[in-house]
């Protein structure tokens, strides 16, 4: 294990590398028979960093820490491996709760992905994790036949890897951070010898001190495990190939090549058997995902403009504001005002069902678009669309204009961090009237959640609280008699959803026209690609295009 530092690492730079051999990972359904069905299986991923060794022999060592919080329930964890040829005898593991370290079962060869490694949980852990707990895993293990020269350039070598991602079915929401790391060659000092690959340079080249290796590092915020599947934050570092004792050819990548004969040749009679299929294929997933970028654009409703990357956080936005920050979907974010101005008895509900009718109790709010809602209430107590497509759109646009010189990644960060807290509040309240309390007071951010309602079911339904509701409300909407925990959460969680279909016809329809003001398709009349350089290196078009194997994103 040649110049390997144990996590944690205490600069983000050197965190973590998504060895540039496709790796995935997915939760681990190992449990017995009877524990926990798939679809009980829940947790989100706050952190994930990875090192990835480069050492002489042709292999790497990889080095994984994940933290996962809000699990539902989960009892291991399948690392997918970059090729079939991973050293098994040297996978180690080893998980932290509440800052004490716990073993796991020895990993083993994953049944559940192709290509992976499993760490199961001991019960003491299942059991301290579940319903909403936390816990990190540090797993290690070196992969051979991994350094392979570059096919577009002579006297090259290199790795490619895909950071490991969960299946978005089990996993809540983005992860946090991915931070990644390629520890070079030992004798590798020239930061001009260092390439990435095309379109993915490297956050941060430097020499670290404490190991005496140059290091390659890539960090990422908020990102989409369904991205990260498809090879969206795809790395890889090239040097002279002479900085190793052993590298191969693509060609023979195990992964590739299992049938003893000529790759090259049985490729090309694969080829012309399949081209009519491919064409076809081809045609299909080019419209496919035209449509689905089509279907995005519509979404993407926020643009904020003038970033400072570095500048800290907006740190006093309302809700509402951190909702359009964190692009939760227009309809979430119109209720959200509604629900605002029920619970400071701006508005009340005259009937809930289709179309609501609402009477206004005064006609200014506490803040602008809680104003221009009220405007938006007709004669007739029902919201009309075009001005509440007016209220939403100026929201935006007020809201992109707060975030003029400030970070917006580490401000999503930021308002991320207050919806956990939010909804640990609920969990850590001690009486029945303390839980209906803070449920109250938070559910507005807890709303942000993506999965608000799943979340609810999970953390909030198997509260062991009964709650005298008498005089109380949810969401601005009274409630009388004697409710369970899981009945008052239900409350919040059906009006949540009543209303955001209930206001005005297709709301979230309505997010297109709002698209077409806050971010409207630029109009371009030439367009230009190129590649890109710095911090002392060089675009690498898919250095070692053969070294991936996919083994993850299964369940």
């Amino acid at each position: 294990m040649v110049g390997h530092r144990p996590f944690p690492l205490p600069r983000a730079a050197l965190a973590v590398l998504f060895t540039l051999a496709l790796v995935a990972s997915v939760a681990s359904f190992a449990g017995p028979v009877g524990q926990a069905a798939a679809a009980d299986y829940s947790f989100s991923v706050a952190e994930e960093r990875v090192n990835v060794t480069v050492l002489q022999d042709g292999s790497v060592d990889i080095d994984y820490l994940i933290h996962f919080t809000d699990v539902g329930y989960l009892d291991g964890v399948d690392i997918g491996m970059p090729n079939s040829l991973y050293d098994l005898s040297t996978a180690t593991a080893k998980v932290i709760v509440d800052g004490a370290e716990q073993g796991t079962r020895t990993p083993y060869t994953s049944p559940w992905i192709d290509i992976g490694v499993a760490v199961d949980l001991l019960p003491s852990t299942i059991s301290a994790i579940q319903g909403g707990g936390s816990f990190t895993l540090l797993f290690h293990i070196n992969n051979p036949h991994m350094i392979y020269s570059n096919p577009n350039q002579e006297g090259q070598a290199g790795v490619k890897f895909t950071p490991t991602w969960f299946d978005p079915e089990y996993q809540n929401g983005n992860t946090g951070i991915l931070n990644a790391s390629v520890i070079l060659p030992e004798s590798l000092t020239d930061p001009s010898e260092v390439v990435w690959l095309t379109n993915q340079p490297f956050d941060g080249l430097y020499m670290d001190s404490e190991i005496g290796r140059m290091v390659a590092t890539w960090e990422a915020v908020d990102v989409d495990p369904a991205s990260q599947s498809i090879g969206a934050y795809d790395i890889g570092a090239g040097f002279p190939a002479s900085q190793v004792a052993v590298y191969y050819d693509p060609s023979t990548n195990p992964d590739l090549n299992t049938g003893g004969g000529d790759l090259f040749e049985d490729l090309g009679v694969l080829f012309v058997l399949l081209f009519p299929i491919m064409f076809v294929a081809m045609f299909i997933s080019i419209f496919v995902a035209a449509l689905r970028g089509a279907s995005k654009r519509r979404m993407d409703y926020f643009e904020p403009k003038l970033s400072v990357v570095g500048a800290g956080p907006r740190r006093d936005l309302t809700a509402v504001e951190a909702a359009v920050v964190l692009e939760r979907p227009l309809e979430n974010v119109a209720t959200m005002i509604l629900f605002g101005l029920l619970r400071k008895k701006m508005v009340r509900v005259v009937d809930e069902s289709y179309p609501m009718q609402l009477q206004k109790l005064t006609e200014v709010g506490e803040h602008t678009y809680e104003t221009e809602y009220l405007k938006a209430i007709g004669k007739d107590g029902k919201v009309v669309r075009n001005a509440l497509r007016d209220c939403l759109v100026g929201l935006i646009k007020a809201t992109t204009k707060k975030l003029e010189g400030f970070d917006v990644n580490v401000t999503k960060t930021y308002y991320s961090s207050i919806v956990d807290q939010a909804w640990k509040q609920v969990t850590d309240a001690q009486t029945p009237e303390e839980f209906a309390s803070v449920l109250q007071q938070s559910n507005e951010w807890m709303m942000l959640d993506k999965n608000y309602e799943g979340r609810m079911r999970r953390t909030v339904f198997p509260l062991p609280v009964n709650i005298p509701t008498t005089g109380r409300t949810v969401n601005g909407y009274p409630l009388a008699g004697t409710s369970s925990g899981k009945n008052l959460a239900q409350d919040y969680v059906d009006k949540v959803r009543d209303a955001g279909k209930n206001v005005v016809n297709d709301l979230r329809g309505l997010t297109g026209q709002v698209v077409s003001r806050t971010n409207p398709i630029p109009i371009t009349s030439a367009s230009s690609s190129g590649y890109r350089g710095g911090g002392g290196g060089h675009s690498c078009a898919c250095a070692c295009a053969c070294a991936c194997a996919c083994a993850g994103g299964g369940r």
